[in-house]
């Protein structure tokens, strides 16, 4: 038979410090219980916590345990680190303890024993605290002056000696128990039920500040009258004592009763806990209610241990609690079985509709720990098993604890919290009960492949056409447009985006939400056999495909802005691009427009920066040709947006205009384009065509080109007119070879500043070898103020003999003015050319100035005489010759050009 419990006499009140809490005491704010997340049953995720902070620690000694003739005493000696300054503690009134023994010494025998105070949100002299408690709790932490890894320390005998090493290691926390004498075993105290439990996670934060290792477990303050909260109000009356705790312990039997401890002392740290929660004691696995418990306060959160069979939805299995030893060590003593889940698991993250593949190091294993079932035996052996989601996702889930996981077809728009149900196992008998980890699934791709037989849209069950993800789909939602058999079977209907969504073809990887889900390899095909193959709605993005259509290949107005990274895009009778106001950025594999009565490409009032990438080899970048009889290659009009424009290895053929770029008066727009590596044939007019106006300064880079014309259309032609404050336009047109017919009309290069405005050119290294006016011409002209800055060096300018009805000109032609009375102003350096005219009548190099301009040439000093200045420029210029036009007697000064930058 047991021996009965003791309760406290009066007499052993004066024994009892007021103050149970002698503490480094705070104030902070009141916290509020965390918010469970919102996920539908039959699992609740658990809820995220703040982390613990210590209010300070104190000791409880134990004395009068295992003598006939003493009782039990529970007394506070207060703090004993020199590094915690008593700041006001808790007041604290002894209520009850007891203790009593079952079992046989040295075999089974326990003592068990309790002790419950009174709690009074106030410091032990009485003043009221202006801050509410929630949840206080003593938490066990050992300290320098406790046993090792135990929260005990002075464990002695009744004669005063220490008990044995290995004892402090022994004793174990419970919930309170009583002698039941119908029954002969112990009993719960009813409300006394005080024992929690953490995972060491949540405790880590309280070690510091004379805290060597805080202990998972601990005894929970309640509220003595309201069985719905644990609340400690502020400013409690005198007197009022709100909560209660009770500390209950059970240490083995001896098998020398003089073995037994007779005294010792335990050390807790005091924490608020924002988290409302309940421990299911072991005890209390086959004499209480848990879920009642948790139920009273609202619904708290049920911390199961193993052996429990409660399955409770909200339930944390935590599974056991180390009570000695070191944090991830091999464990001295633990109350539960042989795993212990080290961490609340935290949220993953995903898409909707696409895999989330998480391997075993960040898999549901991570956040748990196995145990040996004795010091120095195997760990157990930890295995989950899967059991879906809560949202009918799918789930599979290995026995090392990674698993994969889709959405449910759909989820992700609006962010949704799903929650994947698994169970795990110690291998020695131990099963959690199903537990949650939460998955916030947040953005949604939609899945097409020509090669599906049917699918949902989801990454593994895909829709056979692209069609089908798009009307499945909303805006802001993502596309992927799987390869498939390479064609467009299927997806030849074109595609016209929502607001917000992007498109990603196998060409591209697919990254969503900063996760690496597919690598890039082959571009995805879709077309428009009769329409326009992608229509853009507003600030869409665009990658990894190959674009086809009949109208058109990709079109948008006021489209906001346009993220690209193509492939090839190819328009059979319309422009491959056809887009106006918005922001344009990105790249194309090639652009290709062959047969367009109108232009081929459209690029209309677009800020940004694009370039054609070309894949190395000459033309591939793409042709473009238009048919018409004003019909342009590239159309590109800035407006009053800055655009950086690339393009690579392109072909230009066959069309009036090769490349037209255009702005007006009242346009402040700028541009950067650099042709470089492309062909340019039989364009009517001319190739290349730039004629800037309003207000924007721009740059120009055309470079490595081939012009080749057999009829009468020219090739670099620049005339600045129109423009309104002062711009300075900057060009470079260098190493370009061109071949123009002797019997045309046009020249190969022309620069021109008319009127007001400046610019800076550099034409070098270029070769001429056919032309039908002039190889190359620089002009300032027109007055209005007007400056051209013209660096013209080690330029090749040839020709054979044109058509007696139209003869050669000169080879490089310099003019400054019109007319008599203009104001423009022309600065020249010119060296290192060989221009030789094939008509005897004409030179390699003319120059003209008219009355009133100002002629500024490098190396010929101010006042020069023609035949100065013609000397000068010829020997700079070796072997080419040198004329001076008729009409004026040329009026050089000296001074220096400035050239791009």
């Amino acid at each position: 038979m047991g021996r009965p419990a003791t309760p406290l006499r009066s007499t052993l009140l004066s024994l009892l410090l007021p103050g149970l809490l002698s503490a480094c005491f705070q104030q902070p704010a009141p916290s509020s219980p965390a918010a469970d997340p919102a996920s539908p049953p039959p699992t609740a995720a658990p809820a995220p916590r703040e982390p613990l902070q210590s209010l300070g620690t104190v000791d409880l000694t134990f004395t009068g345990l295992g003598n006939a003739g003493e009782t039990l005493r529970v007394t506070t000696p207060g703090l004993r680190s020199s590094a915690l300054v008593d700041q006001g503690s808790i007041q604290l009134q002894p209520l009850s303890n007891g203790t009593f023994t079952t079992g046989r010494r040295g075999v089974d025998g326990v003592r068990y024993l309790y002790a419950t105070f009174l709690v009074r949100n106030a410091t032990q002299a009485g003043a009221a605290y202006g801050t509410p408690r929630r949840n206080l709790t003593l938490v066990a932490v050992s300290t320098p002056t406790t046993a090792a890894d135990t929260p005990y320390s002075r464990v002695q005998k009744f004669d005063g000696t220490d008990a044995a090493a290995g004892i402090a290691a022994t004793i174990t926390p419970t919930a309170a128990l009583q002698f039941d004498r119908q029954t002969e075993r112990p009993a719960l105290i009813p409300g006394a039920e005080d024992l929690q439990v953490f995972t060491e996670n949540e405790v880590a934060p309280l070690t510091g500040a004379g805290v060597t290792r805080a202990f998972p477990f601990g005894f929970v303050v309640r509220h003595r009258t309201a069985t719905g909260n644990r609340d400690l109000p502020a400013n409690p009356a005198p007197g009022t004592f709100d909560g209660t705790v009770t500390v209950a312990l059970k240490l083995p039997l001896q098998a020398n009763p003089a073995d037994d401890p007779f005294t010792f002392n335990m050390s807790f740290a005091v924490v608020d806990d924002p988290v409302t929660r309940v421990t299911e004691s072991p005890e209390e696995q086959s004499l209480g209610n848990v879920q009642a418990r948790a139920a009273s306060l609202g619904g708290a959160q049920v911390a199961l241990l193993c052996g429990s069979a409660v399955t409770a939805p909200g339930s944390l299995f935590i599974g056991s609690a180390t009570t000695a030893g070191a944090p991830g060590a091999a464990r001295a003593a633990h109350i539960g079985g042989d795993l212990a889940l080290n961490t609340v698991p935290s949220a993953y993250a995903a898409t909707g509709n696409v895999n989330l593949n998480v391997n075993a190091a960040l898999g549901l294993g991570r956040f748990y720990a196995a145990y040996p079932a004795a010091p120095g035996g195997a760990n157990a052996t930890l295995a989950f098993t899967g059991s879906g989601t809560a949202r009918s996702g799918s789930l599979n889930v290995a026995p090392n604890g990674a698993f994969a996981f889709t959405s449910r077809a759909g989820d992700g728009a609006p962010p949704v919290t799903d929650t994947l149900n698994y169970t795990v196992s110690d291998g020695r008998g131990c099963t959690s009960p199903t537990q949650g980890v939460p998955v916030n699934v947040s953005g949604r791709v939609w899945f097409a492949r020509n090669t599906a037989a049917t699918g949902d849209g989801r990454q593994d069950t895909p829709f056979p056409t692209l069609q089908a993800a798009q009307t499945a789909s909303a805006a802001g939602d993502t596309l992927y447009l799987y390869r498939g058999d390479g064609t467009t079977t299927g997806q030849n209907q074109g595609l016209t985006l929502k607001a917000g969504q992007t498109l990603v073809g196998e060409g591209a990887p697919l990254t969503v939400n900063g996760a690496a889900i597919l690598p890039a390899g082959q571009p995805s095909t879709f077309e428009h056999t009769a329409g326009t193959g992608l229509t853009l709605a507003t600030n869409n993005t665009v990658r990894g495909v190959n674009i086809r259509g009949a109208a058109g290949g990709v079109s948008g107005t006021n489209f906001g802005t346009f993220t690209a990274e193509l492939g090839a895009v190819q328009a059979s009778a319309g422009p491959a691009l056809n887009l106006s106001g918005g922001t344009l950025t990105g790249s194309a594999t090639r652009l290709d427009a062959q047969t367009t009565t109108g232009n081929g490409v459209n690029l209309l009032g677009l800020g940004g920066s694009f370039t054609v990438l070309g894949s190395g080899s000459p033309g591939s970048g793409g042709t473009l040709q238009a048919t018409g009889p004003l019909g342009t290659g590239l159309n590109l009009q800035p407006d009053n947006l800055d655009f950086t424009l690339s393009l690579n290895r392109m072909t230009f053929q066959n069309s009036a205009s090769g490349l037209l770029l255009a702005t007006q008066g009242a346009d402040t727009g700028r541009v950067t384009l650099t042709v470089q590596d492309s062909a340019f044939s039989n364009n009517s007019a001319n190739s290349i065509q730039i004629n800037p106006g309003g207000s924007g300064s721009s740059t120009y880079t055309v470079r490595n080109n081939t012009f080749t014309h057999t009829g009468a259309g020219g090739g670099v032609y620049y005339s600045g007119t129109s423009r309104t404050g002062t711009p300075t336009d900057q060009g470079t047109i260098t190493g370009n070879t061109f071949n123009l017919s002797p019997g045309g009309n046009a020249n190969a290069i022309t620069v021109d500043q008319v009127g007001a405005g400046a610019a800076r050119f550099a034409i070098t290294a270029n070769t001429v070898t056919g032309y039908g006016v002039y190889g190359i011409s620089v002009g300032a002209k027109e007055g209005g103020g007007g400056r051209l800055d013209a660096v013209v060096t080690n330029n090749a300018v040839s020709s054979p003999p044109g058509p007696v009805s139209s003869p050669n000109l000169d080879g490089i032609n310099v003019t400054v003015g019109t007319a008599t009375g203009q104001n423009s102003a022309l600065c020249l350096r010119m060296t290192g050319n060989t221009s030789v005219s094939p008509d005897p009548g004409f030179a390699g190099i003319v120059l003209r100035q008219r009355t009133g301009t100002t002629f500024t040439i490098e190396g010929v000093p101010t006042g020069a005489t023609n035949a100065q200045v013609q000397t000068a420029v010829q020997a700079s210029n070796a072997p080419s010759t040198v004329r001076i036009r008729t009409g004026a007697e040329l009026t050089p000064v000296t001074g220096t050009c400035t050239g791009p930058t």
